[in-house]
């Protein structure tokens, strides 16, 4: 079974649709046109239709022009406007469009359609609204607006005062501002003003604009704003209503899509700096990697954001995060560099291990003529100690030489000057190893790095806002 059309949609719009509906004063507005309804526990009367309707109707209609507005060539209508804003979704960025789906609700008087008691109503569908005048109430902003046929709805009070309810879909525009995306504020707004008829002849009103669920899939409402003044076009001045709503984007996805995985790469090229000095290719590898999945998230998140001219927020943060990725790879390839020149340097003075395993053979082995030995190993043995920078064991060596001659060539001796070289060439990579270069570029990386980039995303968080 199908409702009766005007009968459900009059009944549902009336009760709740007024709860801040503005008395109309009968002293102030009563020769301007406004009458005056009374409100009860925030909404009008309950309906009362009369009994002779039809005999009603078809006299309101007899002397009625549906060409000129009311009150022509005197005052001023005056037209009071609810919305109920069902929803704001469709946000394109690109274009800086909107869509909203709204109950428009305009009242004004129209006295040549009075009949009597001001509690007594007609309800007005379908052809009948062809006969009335209505304002022609339209939103400045709006790039394509799609009125609901089925729910445009009149009710006529007997006094004159009419109500016009009806719900439209309205694509509008206006101007966004994405230097801080994603972390942005956005304003979203409708302007209703009346398209031919200057404030000599109509003038607007607010009774209140309510946007009926502040959750959205990429936004949440922070404020609403609602204002009334007037512009100057060309053949005047008019009124204006404006309802603004300030939104907040949710930063839940971004930060999923963004900003975890360009830090967490950000962070997986610096492992390098806890390698092998010498393990170019490993670090190598790893670098480039890092550095080509950043390049690769870049491109990925540009390709949803709008397209603009400037730096954007979420630009700034990727391309801080590449530059990281990008110093963290050059910082292996200076530490290689370092090894390479230290390690030529290190050739210039370091003995090669086969030479002092020479000298023990000979020692120990079938090389055992005295002169051959004792010519052989001496001249070996002297290069060997002037290696030793420290004088006091050079010292020592000429005292021991000296005082036991021939004595110094025993077994026990031998043993005794091979173990303290080997111990000479141990502290002297030691100590090469802590002055190099590359271990000091490493040691400094591992925290310089993390503590600029963690503070840059403090910095960029607070200066933003979360």
């Amino acid at each position: 079974m199908r409702l009766p059309a005007g009968r459900f949609v009059s009944q549902a719009l009336i009760l709740g649709i007024f709860t801040n509906l503005v008395l109309l004063s009968s002293s102030n507005d009563a020769g301007e046109g406004a009458g005056e309804i009374a409100i009860q526990d925030g909404t009008i009367p309950p309906l009362l239709e009369p009994p002779n309707a039809t005999a009603i109707i078809d006299k309101i209609f007899v002397d009625y022009d549906r060409r000129l507005r009311p009150f022509y060539g005197g005052e001023p209508v005056k037209i009071f406007i609810s919305m109920g804003f069902i929803s704001i979704s469709n946000i394109i960025e690109e274009n800086m469009e909107f869509e909203a789906d709204i109950y428009m609700r305009q009242f004004w008087k129209d006295p040549r359609l009075s009949y009597g008691d001001r509690n007594l109503t007609l309800t007005f569908q379908g052809d009948t609204l062809k006969k009335l005048w209505f304002p022609d109430t339209y939103f400045e902003n709006s790039k394509k607006t799609f009125v609901h046929e089925d729910t445009r709805t009149v009710i006529l009070f007997g006094d004159g005062n009419l109500l016009y309810s009806a719900r439209m879909t309205v694509i509008a525009i206006g101007t966004m501002d994405f230097r801080n995306y994603p972390l942005d504020v956005q304003v979203f707004f409708f302007r209703a003003l009346s398209y031919g008829f200057d404030t000599s002849q109509i003038t607007y009103k607010w009774i209140n604009a309510q946007l009926y669920s502040s959750e959205m899939t990429e936004f949440y409402v922070t404020k609403k704003i609602i204002t009334a003044a007037k512009v100057k076009y060309m053949i005047g001045w008019f009124d204006y209503l404006d309802v603004s709503f300030v939104v907040q984007r949710r930063i839940g996805h971004y930060v999923i899509r963004i900003f975890f995985p360009c830090i967490l790469c950000t962070v997986v090229s610096w492992l390098p700096f806890w390698m092998e000095h010498d393990d170019i290719g490993d670090r190598g590898a790893l670098g480039i990697t890092s550095l080509l999945t950043e390049v690769f998230l870049l491109q990925y998140s540009n390709d949803s954001m709008p397209r603009v001219s400037y730096v954007k927020a979420a630009d700034l943060f990727l391309i801080v995060s590449f530059a990281f990725t990008f110093m963290a790879l050059l910082e292996s390839v200076a530490v290689f560099k370092c090894i390479k020149r230290a390690g030529t340097r290190r050739q210039k003075y370091t003995v090669p291990s086969q030479e002092v395993f020479k000298v023990d053979d000979m020692v120990d082995g079938a090389n055992t003529n005295p002169a051959f030995r004792t010519e052989k190993y001496a001249e070996t043995r002297s290069d060997l100690i002037e290696l030793k920078e420290p004088q006091e064991n050079k010292s020592e060596l000429e005292k021991v030489n000296g005082e036991q001659g021939n004595a110094a060539w025993h077994p026990e001796y031998k043993t005794s000057v091979s173990s303290k070289i080997a111990k000479f060439l141990d502290s002297f990579k030691c100590n090469n190893a802590k002055t190099n270069l590359s271990y000091l570029i490493d040691r400094s990386s591992r925290i310089l790095f993390p503590l600029m980039y963690f503070g840059f995303i403090a910095f960029f968080f607070g200066y933003y806002g979360v």
